[in-house]
């Protein structure tokens, strides 16, 4: 039980990164996505179910299953960290059914008659839900069809022992029973399936087994543990989130409000940084102070070469400029930050970013290619030491026609 549960959580905790080559002329703001920043108070929900169990301790096991069965009735209160892990905490009401041995049934037939009785207990249990769809595969926001595993620790109260009292006032001891409530520590393990009928409502189909201390049932024999199996099915209730949804969504990391947001940190930050020493508008900082450079860049997100809805402005600013000034041309040169991947394909994400700015400038705004050149410097160069995310980025060099 422990492997398995190191297995699922490692599983759940990896993220796997990779990148696959595109054409960024084919690249749409659609594909720049991630998951939303969500708080505590976000994608709780609330559970009713109802079902049947079947103690299988001593003697039970032996009996008929149908009829044996016995109903039981929980609430539950989810809270999903992620869409892969959650955590629960449930409360259940059961009646249940046990049997004495069949020794001492067939010894004193006339003191303890078929064997049977009946008992009453509540179980809370914490558990953690793994959902197997989304650790085992990517989140999906479509997806109406879930498998989730279960484990959780707990505690269970059994109680209403009334009628085998008289076993142990009337068969000499032979037959020890424990008549008053007690609490004993439980485990369950199970697994769980559910279906979206609505944005706010699921339908779920629950299994799960059940171990705890040998004496819940009221009689001891020869086992250290006893248990008891449970299916139950249910509904479960999403609350809204501070976004106003009630499940985990994406977001377009090209959202105009997130980048324009970053964008004014970068310029604020910018000026601040012309303020603290001498101005250079038209030079890059430290590196390239001897370059003439277009105060003008076009910034990515990391790991990605394809241009923003609001960088592409930037890419029409720079059309612009070589329109009204015909006697210059521009080196379309492309970076990557030091501290994200490798050096070479840093080198090649680099030249993604000034092939996608310049097909962009070629293509969408009908710059003449031939006042255009491309380069590349992935992060053996890094034309901005204050901030290391600055250096996802495409400057333009300056070249004045003689």
């Amino acid at each position: 039980m422990k492997k398995i549960f190191t297995i699922l959580m490692m599983a759940a905790l990896a993220a796997p990164v990779m990148a696959q080559e595109v054409d960024p002329s084919s690249i749409t703001e659609q594909s720049v996505t991630s998951l939303r920043h969500y708080e505590f108070k976000d994608n709780w929900s609330v559970s009713g179910f109802w079902g049947g169990n079947f103690s299988m301790s001593e003697n039970t096991r032996f009996q008929d299953f149908a009829k044996n069965m016995n109903p039981s009735y929980a609430i539950a209160l989810n809270k999903w960290m992620s869409p892969a892990i959650g955590l629960r905490l449930k409360l259940d009401h059961m009646i249940q059914t046990g049997f004495a041995n069949r020794e001492a049934q067939a010894a004193n037939p006339a003191i303890f008659g078929n064997g049977k009785y009946k008992y009453k207990m509540w179980t809370g249990m914490i558990d953690i839900m793994l959902n197997l769809n989304n650790i085992l595969g990517q989140f999906r926001e479509d997806t109406k069809f879930n498998v989730y595993a279960l484990m959780g620790v707990g505690f269970l109260r059994s109680f209403g022992f009334d009628d085998i009292r008289k076993w142990n006032d009337v068969a000499n001891g032979m037959y020890q029973v424990y008549t008053h409530p007690r609490n004993y520590l439980a485990g369950q393990a199970g697994l769980g399936l559910s279906y979206q009928l609505s944005n706010a409502l699921d339908l779920n189909l629950e299994f799960t087994g059940n171990v705890t201390n040998d004496k819940f049932n009221g009689v001891i024999d020869d086992q250290l543990y006893d248990g008891f199996i449970n299916a139950q099915v249910g509904l479960t209730y999403h609350f809204k989130d501070h976004f106003g949804d009630r499940r985990f969504k994406y977001r377009n990391l090209n959202d105009a409000d997130m980048l324009g947001s970053l964008n004014d940190k970068i310029n604020a930050a910018r000026r601040d940084l012309a303020n603290a020493r001498p101005r250079t508008e038209n030079r890059i900082e430290n590196t390239y102070s001897q370059i003439e450079v277009l105060d003008m860049t076009v910034n990515f997100i990391i790991d990605k070469y394809n241009i923003t809805d609001l960088q592409k402005k930037n890419v029409a600013a720079v059309a612009k400029y070589l329109q009204d000034n015909p006697d210059v041309n521009l080196i379309v040169t492309g970076y990557a930050d030091v501290k994200t991947a490798y050096p070479a394909y840093n080198l090649k994400l680099s030249e993604r970013r000034a092939k996608a700015v310049y097909n962009c400038l070629v293509k969408e705004f009908g710059v003449n290619p031939n006042r255009l050149k491309i380069d590349f410097k992935g992060d053996t160069v890094q034309p901005y030491d204050r901030k290391n995310e600055w250096n996802r980025v495409v400057v333009f060099v300056i070249e004045r026609n003689k």
